[in-house]
């Protein structure tokens, strides 16, 4: 998901690489946030989804 990375999937330099997703980083945090402001119970981890980079 780097810069770097991105352009060594597509120089060939690497098959994959996996990019995060910021929003859904962000937006999963603005809820768990609320949760804890709000006296609610939060789990330790929320697992959020990746994307994987190919060279197309």
């Amino acid at each position: 998901g780097t810069p770097d990375g991105d352009k060594a999937v597509k120089d060939g330099k690497l098959a994959a690489t996996i990019a995060q997703l910021p929003d859904q980083i962000g937006a999963k945090g603005v809820e768990v946030a609320d949760k804890v402001l709000k006296g609610e119970k939060v789990q330790a981890k929320y697992p959020v989804d990746l994307k994987l980079v190919i060279k197309q």
